[in-house]
């Protein structure tokens, strides 16, 4: 569940997702669209986005324009991300020219103030109804949100480091926050403390924005599928076929689908994690290459000998 942890998206999300509800429409273009919205469970709900109306408006046409400046400059504080003003009232310059200072987000609303407020507060609410903390790493790999996960120690950085060099993305190191949303959907994404940094054995933390590019990074991504490093033990029997999928992964009530690769000396996991992923994507296409094996011997023990030599 939420456990107190504060639940953030960017305003260009908020804006984007919240859009509709919200009858939302930019009044200062995309200035502050990179700052984060934010609930604070430990501040009882409290938000980030403040909405505005009819009353503020009219408590600051109250005051001199030098008055309503240093009022201003005291209520945007550095925890405020955007305000929405609502009751079909206009921002007066002052507000305007603050808020490009200290580069806030400005939206009007179609909505009255109240109607506004409640419906903000259920968007937050439905966004943290569910979250968990866990450890692993993820990544998008041909499109895919890939939890990689495995005992400490076992290799899941130095794997995910070979894939973002091989052009996949990164979303998280070590540690991945799991939003389940209203309609079922879990978001993984990074802490904002550790997000684009990496630990690697050897070399420390390593910032993978700086080294790789803004494109070999991700903020968030859907969970698409698990990926569990397993040591190799000797004399453990593994499937060969791969004609099942191992039981799927459970995450705050989901279930997502969930593949056990062994680690042992000389595996290439970048690439049968990649060859993983490629093969997760067939089967969601209705392809499953044991099966074809199998129909294919089937074919072959059903003929007669002379004509088994005829199958490829």
């Amino acid at each position: 569940m939420n456990s107190g942890k504060n639940i953030s998206l960017q305003v260009k999300e908020f804006q984007q997702k919240a859009r509709r509800v919200l009858k939302l429409r930019p009044a200062l273009g995309k200035i502050g669209f990179s700052r984060e919205t934010s609930i604070f469970p430990s501040r009882k709900g409290s938000l980030s986005v403040r909405v505005w109306g009819k009353k503020e408006i009219q408590d600051f046409k109250r005051l001199s324009s030098k008055e309503r400046r240093k009022s201003l400059e005291k209520k945007l504080k550095n925890d405020i991300s955007c305000i929405m003003l609502a009751d079909g009232v206009s921002f007066l310059p002052e507000i305007e020219e603050v808020a490009r200072k200290k580069r806030i987000a400005l939206f009007f609303s179609g909505l009255s103030r109240k109607q506004c407020r409640e419906e903000t507060k259920r968007f937050f609410s439905n966004l943290c109804s569910d979250q968990i903390t866990i450890s692993g790493g993820l990544l998008q790999i041909f499109g895919l949100g890939v939890l990689i996960i495995g005992d400490s120690g076992i290799g899941k950085s130095e794997c995910a480091l070979e894939l973002i060099s091989r052009g996949h993305r990164f979303i998280s190191d070590d540690v991945v926050n799991i939003m389940r949303l209203a309609e079922g959907k879990l978001i993984g994404t990074s802490s904002s403390l550790a997000r684009y940094f990496m630990e690697i054995r050897g070399l420390g933390i390593i910032n993978i924005k700086k080294i790789f590019g803004v494109r070999a990074i991700c903020r968030q991504s859907e969970l698409d599928l698990v990926i569990s490093l397993k040591k190799w033990l000797q004399g453990k029997e593994y499937d060969r076929l791969g004609l099942k999928f191992p039981e799927d992964y459970k995450l705050l009530g989901e279930k997502i689908p969930r593949i056990n690769i062994p680690v042992g000396p000389g595996r290439n996991m970048a690439t049968l994690i990649e060859v993983a992923c490629k093969v997760y994507i067939l089967r969601q296409k209705g392809y499953l290459a044991a099966q074809e094996i199998t129909r294919k011997l089937e074919r072959a023990l059903s003929l007669p000998c002379d004509k088994k030599r005829k199958i490829n």
